[in-house]
């Protein structure tokens, strides 16, 4: 994975086993075989001229070049992109169904009324396998998620423009990062105090909801904040001075804590679902009281905002 990482800017073209001149040669060649690789298509333009020439499906393209290469009224369907190369590529009228990308340098390229799938990209550099190569990189991959973002709104494809606005979120927290740590060359380093400022804010988006977009974070979020007030409620039990309210509950003991009784409180405290009687009496009891209530409250804006994100066009 490394070796591959290195070669992502390795753009000379004479690392390429196969110089493919012209298009008739390109597609001849696909007729040939389903797993097409190392060469570099040296044409300005991938055009289809006759009719078989319009859709290109069940391909896997490995160690490809398609550099400076206009596409345009093409459909791919069920194709694979490995250590390929589509810097300053123009892509144009085009359809990708079922594709996916993976280490693929998609410097300045340009994507116009085009249906493609913004998910299909998500690994074009694998940011958790390889973050140090996603950090370093992450410039190119807001660029092309913006451009792909653009493409998107203009097409009218709202549920491609949630998903690449995500993706272009997620990279744009990186490339505060890269900007801190790893900048790129003649470029000015981000102040620590700027860096704060919007990395951290960026981060806590990305795990709560994923942006507003992802129902796991909330839940594995909720989860984990849900069972360490457990734990604390049920261990300071006798500490928070717990009193009846109105009604008597069966399992409710101010002295020994069990697990229905900080149950219903935990969840009377997090999501105000259930009242469970409990009231906190002590300052310390207050202080965990309200550290819930703002957990709570949290979770519910966060709640609020992919039900919104994901139901509001």
């Amino acid at each position: 994975m490394n070796k591959i990482i290195k070669q992502f800017w390795n753009l000379d073209e004479g690392q390429y086993n196969r110089k493919i001149d012209s298009q008739d040669e390109f597609y001849t060649a696909l007729k040939s075989a389903d797993d097409f690789r190392d060469f570099v298509y040296w044409p300005k333009e991938l055009i289809p001229q006759k009719k078989y020439e319009y859709k290109i499906e069940n391909k896997t393209f490995t160690n490809c070049s398609f550099a400076f290469t206009t596409f345009e009224n093409l459909i791919f369907q069920n194709c694979k992109f490995s250590n390929c190369k589509f810097n300053h590529a123009k892509i144009k009228d085009c359809r990708f169904h079922d594709c996916t990308f993976k280490y693929v340098n998609m410097f300045k390229i340009t994507v116009k009324k085009t249906y493609l799938e913004p998910n299909s990209f998500r690994n074009i550099i694998p940011n958790i396998r390889a973050l140090e190569g996603s950090i370093k990189n992450a410039n190119m991959c807001v660029t092309f998620f913006q451009e792909v973002l653009d493409n998107s709104k203009d097409e009218g494809q709202p549920e491609h423009t949630k998903n690449a606005d995500y993706h272009f979120k997620k990279w744009k927290g990186l490339n505060y990062f890269q900007k801190r740590f790893f900048p790129e060359k003649d470029s000015r380093r981000t102040s620590n105090w700027m860096f704060v400022k919007k990395f951290f804010p960026n981060l806590s988006l990305y795990l709560l909801t994923g942006y507003g977009y992802r129902i796991p974070n909330f839940l594995i979020v909720f989860i984990l904040g849900f069972s360490f007030f457990f734990y604390k409620n049920h261990l300071n039990w006798k500490e928070y001075g717990l009193a009846q309210k109105d009604l008597a509950i069966d399992s409710f003991n101010p002295l020994e804590p069990n697990f229905s009784s900080t149950l219903y409180y935990t969840l009377d405290c997090t999501t105000k679902l259930v009242d469970s009687q409990f009231q906190a009496t002590t300052d310390y009891g207050m202080g965990w009281l309200t550290a819930q209530s703002f957990f709570g409250f949290f979770l519910l804006s966060a709640l609020l905002t992919i039900i919104i994100n994901k139901f509001v066009r």
